[in-house]
C-alpha cells in the first residue's frame, strides 16, 4: 500500500511536497476502518495549482520503478523541472509490502540517476540498496541477486533492471508498481483506451461486463442489459462494440455507444478499471493494489463519485488516489482525506486538511462552506 510519496523540483513544484496516506490516533474510527492509512485520497485545488502534476510524480515514481528499463538507453525522462531549472530533482515514495514499511529514494538530473535508495524503514531505516549513478555501492545480503545485474543503465532503476534479469529478489516490489492503474503520464490527463479494448476484454470475461452491467444499473442509467457483438474489419479482425439494452413500453431497444451520454461512455470504461483494481484485492498476496485517476468526476454526477469511492473502500487491500473538480466530495472525503495544492509566485504547494487549525474543520461538519469562502484555500483568486 502506498504510505506517502512526494519530492522536489518536478514540474511546478520547486520545493518538498509530499501527498500523506497515513492517518494517525486523531483520526475517528470511521474513517480509519481501525488502519494506519487511508484507502482514498483526494487532490482537490484551482484549476493550474498543480493537481495534475502531484499524481504525476506518483505515476512516474510508479513507471520508473517497474518499466524504466523497457525505454531505449538514450531515452528522455518524462519528467521536467521547475521551470527547466538544471538542479537534481528529488522523489520518494513510502509503501508497505507484506506488512513490511519500505521507503524508496530517487534523484535524477539531466536523464540521469543521481542516486537510488531503498530502505527498510520497519528494520531501523536499513538500507536495502544503494546505487550512485551507475555504481551499485551497497547491497544488503537479503538482495545480494542485485549483484547479478550485468550493468546500470543511467535511466533506468534497479528493480526494472533486476526484473529484467529474473532477479527474484525484487518481484514483490515489481509487482506492486507494475500493476498500479493510471490516466497520468509526462503530458497529464490521458484518456482511456478505446471502446474496442474494453469491448473485447468483456466478451472474453463475462465477470468484467457483470460487474459493469451491475454498476449502470445502480447508478440509474435506463440500461437493463449490455450485449458485447462484433464484425470483421478489412483486414478480417474481428472488432467488438456494445449494445446497451432498454426497455420501452414491454420491448427491448439496443443502441449504440455513441447513442449513450457522456456519462455512460465515461463508466462502461472506468468500471472496468476499477473492477482490475478491487479483484485484485486478495489477502494472500503481498502487496495492494493502487490506482492514480485524473478527473475522477469527468461527466459524472457528483453522487456517482461517492459509491465509486466505496468500491476502493470495501477492499482491504485497494487504494485509489485521485482529483476531482466537484467540491462537494470535500464533504464526503473529509478533513484526513483530502489534500489541497495552492500556488503562490507559481509555486504550487501541497497540505492534507487536518494540517489546518482544529477550530476550523471539526470532524463530521461540512467542508464545502469553507472552502467556497476561501478561508482553507485552494481556489482561484478571480479577477
Amino acid at each position: 500500500m502506498i504510505l506517502r510519496y512526494g519530492g522536489s523540483n518536478y514540474f511546478c513544484f520547486k520545493e518538498d511536497f509530499e501527498i500523506d496516506l497515513r492517518l494517525n490516533k486523531n483520526c475517528p474510527e470511521d474513517i480509519s476502518n481501525g488502519k494506519d492509512y487511508s484507502q482514498v485520497m483526494c487532490i482537490k485545488g484551482a484549476n493550474a495549482a498543480g493537481k495534475t502534476n502531484a499524481l504525476k510524480a506518483l505515476s512516474f515514481i510508479a513507471s520508473f520503478i517497474a518499466s524504466s528499463f523497457n525505454e531505449k538507453p538514450e531515452g528522455k525522462l518524462a519528467l521536467e523541472t521547475y521551470f527547466g531549472n538544471k538542479m537534481p530533482t528529488h522523489l520518494f515514495c513510502e509503501f508497505r509490502i507484506n506488512h513490511l514499511d519500505y521507503r524508496y529514494d530517487l534523484s535524477l538530473q539531466d536523464n540521469k540517476v543521481v542516486d537510488e535508495k531503498l530502505t527498510l524503514i520497519s528494520d531501523s531505516n536499513k538500507v536495502l540498496f544503494f546505487r550512485r549513478e551507475t555504481v551499485l555501492e551497497h547491497v544488503d545480503d537479503e538482495y545480494s541477486g542485485l549483484r547479478n545485474i550485468p550493468q546500470l543503465r543511467a535511466n533506468a532503476s534497479i528493480i526494472s533492471s533486476a526484473h529484467q534479469h529474473e532477479i527474484p529478489c525484487i518481484k514483490g516490489m515489481y509487482d506492486f508498481f507494475n500493476l498500479a492503474l493510471k490516466n497520468v503520464g509526462y503530458s497529464g490527463f490521458k484518456e482511456i483506451s478505446k471502446d474496442g479494448d474494453f469491448s473485447k476484454l468483456y466478451h472474453e470475461s463475462p465477470e468484467i461486463l457483470d460487474f459493469v452491467k451491475e454498476k449502470l444499473r445502480f447508478f440509474d442509467t435506463g440500461i437493463i442489459d449490455i450485449q458485447i457483438d462484433f464484425y470483421e474489419n478489412g483486414d478480417g479482425e474481428k472488432v467488438y462494440f456494445p449494445l446497451f439494452c432498454f426497455e420501452i413500453n414491454g420491448k427491448i431497444k439496443k443502441l449504440r455507444m455513441h447513442h449513450q451520454s457522456s456519462g455512460t461512455k465515461r463508466l462502461y470504461k472506468l468500471l472496468g478499471y476499477c473492477f482490475a483494481i478491487i479483484h485484485r484485492d486478495n489477502d494472500e498476496l503481498p502487496y495492494g493494489a493502487f490506482m492514480v485517476w485524473d478527473e475522477l468526476d469527468l461527466h459524472l454526477h457528483s453522487l456517482i463519485i461517492p459509491e465509486l469511492i466505496k468500491l476502493f473502500e470495501k477492499g482491504s487491500n485497494t487504494q485509489l488516489i485521485f482529483t476531482c473538480q466537484n467540491d462537494q466530495i470535500l464533504d464526503s472525503m473529509g478533513k484526513y482525506r483530502t489534500v489541497l495544492i495552492n500556488k503562490s509566485d507559481n509555486e504550487s504547494y501541497s497540505y492534507r486538511l487536518d494540517e489546518l487549525p482544529s477550530d476550523l474543520l471539526r470532524n463530521n461538519r461540512p467542508i464545502t462552506p469553507h472552502y467556497k469562502k476561501g478561508s482553507i484555500g485552494g481556489v482561484p483568486n478571480i479577477g
